[in-house]
């Protein structure tokens, strides 16, 4: 509506009116509506929650998503990193919240995987009901980042989250799996064309502004609890198979083709089975197990001050409303100046070069030792390195100046946080790009550890053993981004050095069937 009235405004000789109601629909619409609220900071061993619920709900919540982490240990595939990551929970008390401050009307959360801390954020439905459950959701997903070592479709993973969301864990400790949304279901496979067959191309990840998601998250929990619970004519269960589905899936075979050969399941007769499964028998049984002894967590709350409220949302706006991000980190630098955090963030979300190192050159005046500056330093003098190899005309000594710069901050990172997986990963592809891929393993390998999930990290890994010359290594890795890099350069990207280790092996065949034989060995990589 304002958007409208401003338009019928400028026609006339009302511009100045026009232009003051534009600043003031676009500041409202910058607006960050719980910034002045009381956000507390709630912390155990496994979890950093930040929300402006009540202290006594936070514990609560808290305390609810330890005792599933208990429980879905037990089902996840993979073992957890050992110390195991500690996410960030941004929790917010009213779901029209969240919605206006993120711009994401059609979702109730998201979970943003990061080679540092990832970041889950949610808030109840439009009811206020089902935090728990969304709260369940989103840290499946950061479950299944940090400890699987395949990777999943989208619609195994919606639907394995919202499974899991679903569970219920009663005072003796009892563990019920399988309850749902039977109702939205029934509806959706009210006839064969049940939109089956679109679910299982998805793969990389959804829009979050589709209309139709929670159609999708519905679909996605009924395939995924059928494959788990349901029987096949035989008597035998399509849960015996799941493994061997996901791992052909994993290896890049289409959904719909993975289900036809490993579970002999037609991808057109799927409708008919579902509806078959789930109609006119009331909700199908349920699992249930017993949870061993449950010790609650020691919690820890505490009150964000202004400042802190600011750089909290800030970090978590930054990569979806970077202008919003922007004006909160400069109402914290009027206060401070010198606020490294405050610098830090503002220079990750700079829109030129010159910008991103001023500011983090600042913070470096501040904080020398802090790893996540000196990261971001090494990102921009690789950058600048980048920029410079590109131009002809630049010296070469002062591009190798900047990569050197580079090396040098991640190596302070690493020695101030050896477990920061972006300043790894960052080191290894210098060294890779430097011509060191067996220097380059070493870092490369370590990131991979902490970050699995990775398609990007898993292609350096398979470039720098493809250069080391261990072609039957190199493969794998190279696949993985091949067939899960959710953009479609990197995934030619890969596919490039496949075709290039295919000629190599098909060479070699040809030389060896001809009796010649290789005069060099590849250097020893460890396993």
């Amino acid at each position: 509506m304002a958007e409208r009235s401003v338009r019928w405004l400028a026609g006339g000789r009302w511009a100045a009116i026009a232009a003051l109601a534009a600043s003031l629909a676009q500041a409202a619409a910058a607006a960050v509506p719980t910034l002045d609220r009381h956000w507390c900071r709630t912390t155990s061993t496994h979890f950093e929650l930040i929300s402006d619920l009540p202290e006594n709900e936070s514990a609560a919540l808290l305390v609810s998503l330890d005792r599933f982490r208990t429980a879905a240990y037990a089902l996840l595939p993979g073992r957890p990193a050992t110390p195991p990551p500690v996410p960030r929970l941004l929790v917010f008390r009213r779901a029209r919240d969240f919605a206006a401050t993120f711009e994401f009307p059609n979702i109730g959360g998201f979970m943003q995987p990061s080679l540092t801390r990832s970041l889950l954020v949610f808030g109840p439905d439009r009811r206020g009901r089902h935090l728990s459950a969304f709260a369940f959701h989103e840290y499946t997903h950061f479950l299944l980042r940090s400890r699987a070592m395949i990777n999943l479709p989208l619609w195994y993973e919606e639907g394995l989250a919202t499974y899991l969301a679903n569970m219920t864990i009663d005072r003796d400790g009892t563990v019920t799996l399988g309850r749902g949304p039977h109702a939205l279901l029934a509806f959706l496979l009210r006839d064969d064309k049940a939109p089956v067959r679109q679910l299982l191309a998805e793969r990389y990840r959804l829009d979050w502004q589709r209309g139709d998601l929670a159609n999708v998250y519905t679909l996605a929990w009924g395939l995924v609890r059928f494959l788990h619970h349901a029987p096949r004519p035989d008597g035998s269960r399509y849960a015996e198979d799941i493994g061997g589905l996901l791992a052909a899936i994993d290896g890049g075979v289409p959904s719909a083709e993975a289900l036809a050969t490993t579970m002999g399941i037609a991808p057109a007769a799927l409708p008919g089975l579902l509806r078959a499964y789930y109609d006119g028998r009331g909700p199908p049984t349920v699992f249930r197990f017993q949870l061993g002894d449950y010790e609650p967590p020691k919690v820890r709350h505490k009150c964000l001050g202004e400042r802190d409220r600011a750089l909290v949302l800030a970090d978590a706006l930054a990569p979806h409303r970077p202008a919003v991000a922007r004006r909160l980190y400069e109402r914290v630098l009027r206060e401070k100046p010198e606020h490294v955090a405050a610098l830090l963030g503002r220079s990750r979300i700079a829109e030129d070069a010159s910008a991103a190192l001023r500011d983090a050159t600042a913070a470096h005046a501040h904080a020398a030792d802090d790893a996540a500056v000196n990261v971001q330093l090494a990102r921009l003098h690789l950058a600048q390195a980048a920029r410079c190899d590109a131009t002809p005309e630049e010296d070469a000594g002062g591009c190798q100046q900047m990569r050197a710069a580079a090396a040098k901050h991640y190596r302070q990172a690493l020695a101030t946080a050896p477990e920061r997986a972006d300043a790894a990963y960052g080191l290894g592809v210098l060294q890779l790009l430097e011509g060191r891929p067996e220097a380059a393993i070493t870092h490369l390998v370590a990131a991979h550890q902490r970050a699995p999930w990775s398609p990007r990290i898993s292609y350096y890994i398979g470039e720098s053993l493809r250069r080391l010359g261990d072609l039957r290594r190199a493969s794998p890795f190279l696949r993985k981004t091949a067939a899960w890099h959710p953009d479609a350069a990197w995934r030619e990207r890969a596919n490039r050095a496949l075709d290039a280790i295919a000629a190599s092996t098909a060479a070699a065949d040809t030389a060896a069937a001809e009796g010649e034989t290789s005069a060099t060995n590849p250097p020893a990589v460890p396993e």
